[in-house]
């Protein structure tokens, strides 16, 4: 990125230039998560993976972005977000690399090191666009969160191919880890010059945020939001064959629900940004979700498109939204750093137990009635913590001394 000396962007078509390195990073914070699962059976009978070792592979991103968020403000103040994020591209080359290596501990590893780049890249988004675009923040997340929606959506879609026609998961997985080393070198030249490339000194301030409750708040309607996400995108189409849709139906929907975050990410962040209060956002947004849910538990087989779009507009918007929030709820870039830490820490441990609660109560019930109606209860806990912290206010982060 170019030197700004506080000159700021002020229309759509003249920000994208500068935006563009950041939009690029965006592009690797998830295609090494979502083109796994497509090709975890091809995975599994190579390896000969249990199916123990397989939940572990599709847990451990959640896993590590928990860790990562919590880790990240220890970092940035050793490392200016710039270089962290340099250092974020190169922990995604080198894991997403490692793991193609046919062993199932060095795939494990390697799945670790990727995704703990990831982690680190989470928190730099948000914190990046604040500190370079602080009069155009809600547009620029909007470019950020599409793009990471599109190659999120790109990556789930053609990975099941490419190892069809290659012959390996490994060039499914391999695309994705060495697109990586393109991006590392558009992010490395933009720095060049670039005149604010300073660690943020202040220490992060846990204990303090963690006194306030509208950072809990956000906590929750970050897990939740997120819990959705991954129990649907996992269960979706069993739950959706189960009630007797076709297989190949079922699996469109599941992309169907993924691509339309990609619309959503780029229109609600400039929204959100631009409004005193984010609460009629906050109920349409969850408001579709619940309405896509109710349609899945009552009716699947009635209009599967519309539930369908129903999700992917209610849960694609809920992301970017939580993104935003956690900038613009912020009252500094140090407050900045340690909401989007603390909101995502806490918020993916939460996302990590959904997808096994949800099989779980498939289970022990022998049906998905029990385990659907639980996401409805969990939407409406969403709705609660979103209109608490989407009101007045915002959070202050005093200085560790």
């Amino acid at each position: 990125m170019a030197k700004r000396s506080g000159k700021h962007i002020d229309t759509s078509l003249s920000v994208w230039p500068q935006a563009f390195p950041l939009v690029a990073f965006s592009l690797m914070l998830r295609p090494l998560v979502t083109s796994v699962g497509p090709v975890l059976p091809e995975i599994r009978k190579e390896l000969g993976l249990s199916a123990t070792q397989a939940s572990l592979l599709t847990v451990l991103p959640a896993i590590c972005f928990a860790i990562g968020a919590f880790l990240a403000p220890r970092l940035l103040t050793k490392l200016s977000p710039n270089r962290a994020a340099t250092l974020a591209l190169f922990l995604m080359l080198i894991g997403g690399n490692v793991r193609l290596v046919s062993n199932t501990n060095i795939l494990l590893l390697g799945t670790v090191v990727c995704a703990s780049g990831a982690a680190i890249g989470n928190i730099l988004g948000g914190l990046i666009a604040r500190r370079d675009f602080p009069k155009r923040v809600g547009l620029v997340m909007g470019l950020y969160v599409g793009a990471m929606s599109i190659s999120s959506s790109t990556a789930a879609r053609i990975s099941f191919p490419l190892s069809k026609y290659f012959g390996t998961w490994k060039v499914s997985l391999g695309v994705w880890a060495n697109m990586a080393i393109i991006v590392l070198l558009i992010w490395v030249i933009s720095q060049r010059g670039h005149e604010d490339n300073r660690p943020m000194v202040t220490r992060s301030s846990y204990r303090h945020i963690a006194r306030n409750k509208m950072a809990w708040w956000l906590v929750i309607y970050f897990g939740f939001q997120s819990t959705n996400f991954y129990a649907l995108a996992g269960w979706l189409p069993t739950i959706l064959r189960d009630a007797g849709i076709d297989p190949a139906q079922a699996g469109v929907m599941v992309s169907l629900m993924i691509l339309l975050g990609v619309p959503a990410g780029v229109i609600v962040p400039p929204l959100a940004a631009k409004s005193k209060s984010q609460r009629g956002i906050v109920c349409a947004i969850v408001g579709v979700s619940l309405a896509g849910l109710c349609g899945i538990l009552f009716a699947p087989t009635l209009a599967p498109w519309v539930w369908a779009t129903f999700l992917g507009i209610g849960v694609g918007s809920s992301f970017p939204l939580a993104l935003t929030l956690a900038v613009t709820k912020s009252d500094s870039n140090d407050a900045a750093r340690d909401l989007s830490s603390f909101m995502q820490s806490w918020g993916y441990v939460i996302s990590a137990i959904g997808p096994f609660a949800l099989g779980a109560l498939r289970d022990a019930t022998g049906s998905w009635t029990v385990a659907v109606s639980a996401l409805v209860i969990g939407t409406g806990v969403q709705l609660t913590a979103g209109l608490v912290v989407a009101g007045p206010g915002h959070i202050h982060v005093a200085e560790v001394k």
